[in-house]
């Protein structure tokens, strides 16, 4: 068995919805699968969400390729209608959205009226996600439309997400009780949430979407406007971090690092 032949047969199964219009992988479409850790997430747009019914009845011509399928694993919301194969120890997960409602959540992302992360979800990972994403079908240029939308890279959203971040990184309370206390545990709390708007801001300023904490190290090493040694210097911050006689110069490398990202926005924020 070959799970990207059954991934590729059950796109074509699912493409044959009268609801769906358009199917799409995340990530890398090359990369190496290694069993019981990798994921394929297929992105399937609809005019409707196709009932568990008519789901089931199109895995269930599959039922000799994969060794489990659970469904509804997502309800709605960000991940949309999501189910489970797992065809040779590789998740299969189609999520389902209707093309409605992912082009309205795209519009108001570009607008900059999600710019926070919300339980644990991007909002600019999904513009990320579209960005990059890799069509195995569409009607009406339905997919080919939506990453058009988001390679525009309006000036006024990195201008929002930068200052909505850049405001954040430096919780001047939450860092004077973590020099005080000198709690290691506590500061790893503080600090998480610090780095986090420090990174959106790093992107914002760099005219990228921010995705996830995956591959971060390439990113930030390709970018132009970035603090000298960037990564290396938050591979200090967190090192300083791990002990408690080290946490207060934790704190000044973080504000070292974001007082330079913020200069550097002076005569940058407009996207190439």
């Amino acid at each position: 068995m070959n799970v990207m032949q059954t991934k590729d047969r059950l796109v074509g199964e699912i493409s044959k919805c009268n609801e769906v219009k358009g199917i799409a992988q995340t990530g890398d479409i090359n990369a190496i699968l290694v069993p019981g850790k990798s994921d394929i997430d297929l992105f399937v747009l609809c005019t409707e969400i196709p009932e568990k019914k008519e789901r089931e009845r199109i895995y269930a011509s599959f039922a000799g390729e994969y060794s489990e399928c659970t469904m509804n694993v997502c309800n709605g919301g960000m991940w949309g209608y999501g189910d489970i194969l797992v065809i040779d120890e590789i998740e299969v997960m189609p999520m389902y959205f209707t093309v409605k409602e992912m082009t309205e959540y795209l519009e108001e992302t570009l607008q900059g009226k999600h710019l926070g992360m919300t339980g644990g979800f991007y909002p600019t990972g999904r513009l990320s996600s579209v960005e990059t994403i890799h069509i195995l079908y569409e009607e009406d240029s339905v997919w080919s439309e939506m990453k058009a939308m988001v390679k525009k890279y309006p000036p006024e959203l990195f201008h929002k997400l930068f200052q909505y971040h850049i405001s954040r990184v430096l919780n001047e309370e939450d860092l004077g009780r973590a020099i005080l206390r000198k709690e290691v545990l506590f500061y790893h709390q503080v600090l998480e949430n610090s780095l986090d708007h420090l990174l959106q801001a790093l992107y914002a300023l760099n005219h990228t979407y921010f995705p996830s904490r995956k591959r971060i190290e390439g990113y930030i090493r390709k970018f132009e406007n970035k603090p000298e040694h960037c990564y290396d210097r938050l591979l200090r911050i967190l090192e300083l971090a791990a002990y408690s006689d080290t946490i207060e110069e934790s704190v000044k490398e973080l504000e070292l690092l974001a007082g330079e990202i913020e200069k550097a926005s002076f005569l940058l924020i407009s996207p190439v």
